[in-house]
């Protein structure tokens, strides 16, 4: 990379696209034989058709298949695919054991918790979302940016560069966009119905902070703005890297070979199947005792003039021959069936799913081919839209450290809550309930569901407070007991 801030946003373009060309290639092959939306070219408009090469739908359903149980695990509904853990050892110095100042981190952090999630789905980020999963599985790389207040966009390989390291992270990239109407004072060297609008986002490693500029073609417009790695509202984000690539590679491209043998056999297959159920009926007339005018006109059941062996019919004898393909055919949908996860997974198909059947497709996703990129992607995009929406809605643990958690950790929650359970008959088992902090075992059950406590549960001090108010109230009713008692027996002396 140049150094920093050396090339405009038009100018750093242009360098770094020169490498992406064998990215882009790889991801229309995979594209015509799968999803053709999914990578179409440059001069493709609303009015072009679809090229004409796909003769099956199976190989769409294994992108799309896996793009919603990814989805599912990472942004899953009706729950929180995060929590939000405070650094505990530092709650013991900052309150200094203070069990209410510390209920009322807790229940902060709950109630932080459930606006976070109703943010995420007022935003409908989801959607979004499963498109760019999409863009991962079948292109290799895509560029999210966060988009104040009302979600997700994403930025396809046709419509941005990246720099990346020898990590294969980002240290600068380049989106554009197109553009109609110019910002006041600014005159194009060239008059256009549209034009290119370049935001360059660029790492200095001497203050870690990213950079933002843009221009309208080689035209600077606007300001700097410089932000912290945890604010950039930008996120390159790629499936698969190896030492040398310029860009990702996608999770398809390691069965391409597999998807485009399954398309050929599909095509043979279908047109074969048209060709032998073709209905042509021959008939002799040399004999003079069979006419094709008896056989075409008479309706069924009519009795006719006529020999059956003047008459046959068309029959191709190619069964044995398509028995070869199909089997072939099968063998790869096996494939290709158990590499998409298409035959997995405990989920069933209704709008609400238990938080356990979302952990049981998060492992699912973590231990089979596509170990270790569900962790990567729950950290590079659940944990950062988490972030830019606290950003937004102003939520910001000032005097405590608070650490995003997601991945399988955050929908552990569930599991947590059923070992405490056990914990909790055991102790009883062994009578040992008084060892129990009742107080925190509450808490951590609210956590572990994710429910809200600011208000529902009573602090120790107010527990304690009413404890005795209630000793109080006992103590002066067997007071007032014993003087009724006292006076009873006063009368009967008398």
């Amino acid at each position: 990379m140049a150094k920093f801030q050396e090339l405009n946003p038009k100018e750093f373009y242009d360098k770094f696209s020169i490498s992406r060309r064998p990215y882009e290639d790889r991801a229309k092959r995979i594209s015509r034989m799968t999803l053709p939306y999914l990578f179409e070219e440059t001069s493709f408009t609303g009015s072009s058709d679809y090229k004409d090469e796909i003769a099956q739908s199976y190989c769409g359903r294994l992108l799309n298949t896996l793009k919603s149980k990814m989805g599912m695990s990472l942004l899953p509904p009706s729950t929180s695919s995060f929590r939000l853990e405070p650094d505990n050892e530092a709650l013991d110095v900052l309150f200094g054991g203070n069990a209410d100042a510390k209920n009322e981190v807790f229940a902060k952090i709950s109630s932080v918790t459930n606006r976070v999630t109703k943010e995420i789905e007022n935003q409908q980020i989801r959607d979004t979302m499963f498109d760019m999963l999409l863009q991962l599985i079948g292109v290799g790389s895509v560029v999210i940016e966060k988009v104040k207040d009302d979600g997700i966009m994403n930025h396809t390989l046709q419509n941005f560069v990246v720099d990346l390291n020898a990590r294969g992270e980002a240290r600068g990239l380049c989106v554009v966009e197109k553009v109609k109407d110019l910002p006041e004072g600014i005159i194009p060297d060239e008059e256009k119905e549209e034009y290119n609008l370049y935001t360059l986002v660029e790492r200095n490693n001497n203050d870690g902070k990213w950079y933002v500029r843009q221009s309208i073609e080689s035209i600077i417009v606007g300001e700097e703005v410089s932000y912290t790695e945890d604010k950039v509202p930008f996120q390159y984000v790629g499936w698969n890297w190896t030492t040398g690539d310029k860009y990702h590679r996608p999770y398809a491209e390691d069965y391409i070979d597999d998807i485009e043998q399954y398309n050929t056999l599909s095509n043979l297959l279908t047109k074969g199947s048209v060709i032998a159920s073709k209905v042509l009926i021959f008939v002799d007339e040399r004999g003079n005792r069979t006419r094709i005018a008896d056989i075409t006109n008479s309706p069924n059941g009519e009795v006719i003039n006529g020999r059956a062996d003047d008459v046959t019919a068309f029959q191709l004898q190619k069964n044995f021959d398509f028995q070869v393909p199909m089997e072939r055919l099968q063998d790869i949908q096996k494939n290709l069936s158990s590499a998409f996860l298409m035959n997995e997974s405990v989920t069933r198909d209704a709008e609400r799913v238990t938080a356990q059947e979302i952990r049981f497709m998060a492992q699912e996703l973590e231990s089979s081919s596509l170990s270790g990129v569900y962790s990567k992607l729950s950290k590079k995009v659940s944990k950062r839209i988490v972030q830019w929406v606290m950003q937004e809605l102003k939520i910001d643990f000032k005097s405590v450290s608070i650490n995003v958690i997601t991945g399988l950790d955050a929908l552990g929650r569930n599991q947590e809550s059923q070992k405490l359970d056990a914990l909790v008959t055991r102790m009883a088992q062994m009578g040992y309930q008084s060892y129990i902090n009742e107080h925190e075992l509450i808490q951590r059950y609210a956590a572990g569901e994710g429910i809200d406590v600011t208000g529902l549960i009573k602090t120790p001090s107010e527990v304690k407070a009413q404890q005795q108010a209630q000793q109080q109230q006992q103590n002066e009713q067997l007071g007032a007991d014993a003087l009724m008692e006292s006076a009873g027996k006063t009368a009967g002396s008398l």
